[in-house]
């Protein structure tokens, strides 16, 4: 067995994984022996030029940067014999293993995944860097505080912007984009279809074209074979990103930005501090509206706070703030289903103020039958409407999924046809029931992970340790949880008595 090298500063303790051209070791400062590191020995005599290329760029690329989702370069050093990038040491292995050891992963564990992924990628692109080899081997995992997803390797990282073509191969094939595969040129986008592969991966525990051979995987993807999302095993925002992302055309495929945005990857109601904050802020306008009895807009508000709140208690490292937490939360969601039988089921008369403005959606309300009979001679309009309805019925059904899923298909069958449709009496119709069905889609959404929240009442801890929000802010979550139960609550004593 060779003696380990020797890199001024560190202490060299064992490998931990190899390559054709460099080997990674766990080291510690010396004399500091609980600072873990790893280091990238690199051999400069088995270094082609494009390889030396690839190790500046991959030095210059993470000298640069410094985000919580990307693996921190802590500096780099070079002898005659080797270069050695010394990098912070990810203590929970790579993702691959990760799902290895699990053979797949939960649809909860999946989205937290891809929210830190989707951070580090929105970090990149906003300095138009391409990782452009982005697999489950590159993304590495920090169990300690929580488990944390941090993207390494930029071995491959290359400069581009929104109009950059780029031609020569880089990448493992079972990850790389068709048009790269294919020889043909290549744009940033490239890197959304490996995405789309990680995220299949951990779903369903394989590639969509898992193969046994470069040859038989290039068959699959000159044959445009269907990406298969095996039945009721996700939820359909799942199915929505998978096939959005795995587009072989790339002018087809899901954006930067509609990556982003997608419901699936929810970025903007990621457990944070900040989230909180919106979330407690909805929640003190929604007992405010209660209590001047305007319903709908309080319906709404306690809606979007449970959008907000809920990932922050379901990420709440102690199980005591959690439970404690939740039941909280089990009120808010209590009151909005009341809220939504007196609304959508009970026809209760609301505040003539609310009338006045024609904020109503109760059943009775005149707009439904105008609407319909106005679309009946425009056939796609008047399916459209259909299914759109049907979506609030379902919502009135507590079936949220499948009103989810007509409130979705209804709305985007509408905004395509508004855009033909001239000014007049429908038109105005059509977009004041496009606003308010594009708000019932979203108190859909919100109920529908409320929903997810009892079921999972009985089993609080946090699977394999996710916790984004860090003691310190633990310690303002339970203050402000303590403002909830003497102020909030105290205040909606008549509600849930």
């Amino acid at each position: 067995m060779s003696a380990f090298p020797q890199v001024e500063g560190y202490q060299i303790i064992k490998n931990i994984g190899k390559g054709s051209t460099s080997t990674v070791y766990l080291a510690h400062v010396k004399e500091k022996t609980k600072n873990m590191v790893a280091i990238k020995v690199i051999e400069r005599s088995k270094m082609s030029k494009s390889a030396e290329d690839a190790v500046v760029t991959e030095i210059g690329v993470m000298k640069k940067f410094k985000h919580k989702h990307i693996v921190q370069m802590i500096d780099f050093i070079w002898d005659r014999k080797n270069i050695y990038i010394i990098l912070e040491h990810c203590d929970g292995g790579d993702l691959s293993t990760f799902i290895k050891q699990r053979k797949k992963l939960s649809e909860k564990i999946c989205r937290k995944f891809m929210q830190q992924l989707a951070l580090a990628l929105q970090f990149l692109r906003s300095h138009n860097v391409s990782h452009l080899d982005l697999k489950p081997q590159n993304l590495l995992l920090m169990r300690s505080p929580q488990l944390t997803l941090k993207v390494g390797d930029f071995g491959l990282a290359n400069f581009m912007n929104e109009k950059t073509q780029m031609e020569n191969i880089r990448g493992s094939p079972l990850y790389m984009a068709p048009e790269m595969l294919l020889h043909n040129r290549y744009d940033v986008k490239a890197d959304l279809w490996s995405v789309g592969v990680i995220a299949y991966e951990c779903m369903f525990g394989r590639a969509p074209y898992a193969s046994d051979s470069i040859k038989d995987l290039c068959e699959k993807v000159k044959k445009v074979l269907p990406i298969e999302i095996p039945p009721n095993q996700v939820s359909p925002e799942c199915k929505d990103l998978l096939l959005g992302l795995l587009k072989h055309n790339p002018s087809e495929r899901m954006s930067y930005h509609q990556f982003f945005k997608h419901p699936f990857v929810d970025l903007d109601h990621m457990p944070t501090t900040e989230s909180y904050a919106k979330g407690l802020e909805a929640i003190h306008q929604a007992v405010q509206l209660d209590s001047e009895k305007k319903y709908k807009a309080a319906f709404s508000k306690y809606c979007t706070g449970l959008q907000y709140l809920i990932p922050c208690s379901q990420n709440e490292p102690d199980k005591i703030k959690k439970e404690a937490f939740q039941i909280k939360l089990n009120e808010y969601i209590k009151r909005a289903e009341e809220l939504k039988a007196t609304l959508y089921v009970s026809k209760i008369k609301i505040s003539s103020e609310e009338k006045a403005d024609n904020s109503s959606t109760s059943y009775d309300d005149e707009r439904y039958p105008t609407l319909t009979s106005l679309c009946q001679n425009t056939p796609q309009l008047a399916n459209a409407v259909e299914i759109a309805l049907s979506g609030q019925m379902y919502l009135v059904e507590g079936q949220y999924e499948a009103a989810l899923e007509k409130y979705k298909i209804g709305l985007n069958l509408l905004e395509k046809l508004l855009e033909k449709e001239p000014p007049g009496i429908r038109y105005n119709l059509l977009v004041k029931q496009v606003t308010d069905w594009t708000s019932q889609c979203e108190n859909a959404r919100s109920l529908l992970q409320s929903k997810d929240q009892k079921v999972n009442d009985q089993s609080i801890d946090v699977p394999d340790g996710f916790s984004p929000i860090s003691k310190g802010n633990c310690l303002l979550m339970s203050c402000a949880c303590l403002i909830l139960s003497v102020g909030i609550v105290y205040n909606m004593s008549n509600y849930f008595n």
